[in-house]
């Protein structure tokens, strides 16, 4: 994967990027949990420039951020199944105490980039949540998403680093251990890409983490902004992606530069 710093948007997130006057600009995240009681013991988030799309150096609590709309940065990872040359997109399960969309398939992979992290946060979030430690190389970087979504209280702006990675292992072996987790569902690309022109009922092969479970579902059972207008470029590179991926081609679909 190419660029090791988080300013890259080239490359993997890790570290923070060194700015001058960044440090005067840096404030302390434990001296603001004990001076400001809005913020809650949720993580602590680095604020982004939204349309630089660069770290600012700066660190927000993650339920401020997301009532006030301060852009920050988020990793997604897709996984791709080519068995018996039908590919399948792997979607998780968001537990039912999940504060936000509980109950419903969502990306493989999602998840914040705590302040200060400065390893590879896609993999520490992929073994975190579905129990698999990928190798780096085999992960296909496909770019950056801004990311803007506004309903009732919530209101979110993410930077979203997105890579692609097919891994044809049986669904059993994944494990679901951080509780945020609790099954993984394989849809076959086909059926993405129907169920994403319009809504329908497909067939689904999933592991709950404890026994193998089949059913009919439709969009009503997904995150509802899968389906939103805001993620259609960001679907069709994924469908774009895993098709080039499923056939062994070069991934040349990538997300749109951001502006």
């Amino acid at each position: 994967m190419p660029g090791n710093g988080r300013g890259d948007r080239g490359g993997q997130p890790s570290g923070l990027r060194s700015t001058a006057g960044s440090a005067s600009r840096r404030r302390d995240p434990q001296r603001e949990h004990m001076h400001n009681s809005t913020i809650s013991t949720n993580e602590i988030l680095e604020v982004w420039d939204w349309e630089m799309g660069l770290p600012t150096g700066e660190s927000v609590a993650r339920d401020v951020a997301h009532r006030d709309g301060i852009p920050h940065e988020a990793v997604h990872l897709w996984i791709l199944r080519n068995v018996h040359m039908q590919p399948e997109i792997l979607f998780q399960f968001r537990a039912p105490h999940k504060e936000n969309y509980p109950n419903c398939l969502d990306i493989t992979v999602g998840g914040h980039v705590p302040y200060g992290y400065c390893g590879n946060k896609v993999m520490k979030e992929t073994n975190e949540e579905v129990g698999i430690v990928p190798d780096e190389k085999d992960l296909t970087d496909l770019g950056w998403y801004r990311y803007e979504e506004q309903t009732g209280t919530l209101f979110q702006r993410e930077l979203q680093h997105v890579y692609l990675l097919r891994d044809d292992r049986d669904l059993f072996q994944y494990r679901f251990s951080d509780g945020e987790v609790t099954g993984i569902y394989a849809v076959g690309l086909g059926d993405l890409k129907r169920i994403l022109a319009a809504d329908t009922a497909i067939e689904v092969r999933g592991f709950n983490g404890r026994e193998p479970v089949r059913k009919s579902i439709t969009r009503a059972d997904f995150h509802p902004q899968l389906f939103h207008r805001s993620m259609e470029a960001y679907m069709r590179v994924i469908t774009g992606a895993a098709t080039e991926l499923a056939a062994g081609k070069p991934v040349t679909t990538r997300m749109p530069d951001l502006k």
